[in-house]
């Protein structure tokens, strides 16, 4: 399924790219460019939506994310509660180091699933068909 959504910055800037991709059990969602006040809540339904599909793992790719902002934690700190309550199928993928200092600085890196591409490379096959949204 490809959904297309824009929300840009007020001198017209992309903020954030989502890709969001299924794989045979596991839904592969790739932020790129800023999460913050006015990007998070775009990926919050995107992850929403995802986590009502019968995906057995859902994995929010960080690598290609420059900043986070507060509502972008909050955004995690909210997922993270909703998957332990559904059978832990969230994964984060560690993004650059700027980004998970963020999760470091607000002690929000012992509480979030991190993993590394080598963890989860057998969840997914590497066929995957994308659906992006625009933010």
């Amino acid at each position: 399924m490809f959904r297309r959504h824009a929300v840009h910055s007020r001198r017209g800037e992309q903020q954030i790219t989502i890709r969001s991709e299924r794989d045979g059990h596991a839904h592969v969602i790739q932020l790129i460019g800023e999460l913050d006040m006015n990007t998070a809540p775009v990926f919050e339904d995107e992850l929403k939506r995802v986590e009502a599909t019968d995906a057995r793992e859902i994995i929010v790719d960080l690598s290609a994310l420059r900043s986070i902002g507060s509502d972008g934690l909050k955004a995690f700190i909210h997922a993270n509660a909703r998957s332990r309550r559904g059978g832990n199928r969230l994964i984060l993928l560690r993004g650059p180091h700027q980004v998970h200092r963020t999760f470091e600085m607000t002690g929000l890196v012992s509480q979030m699933p991190f993993a590394d591409w080598g963890d989860v490379r057998s969840l997914v096959h590497g066929h995957l068909s994308r659906a992006d949204l625009v933010a």
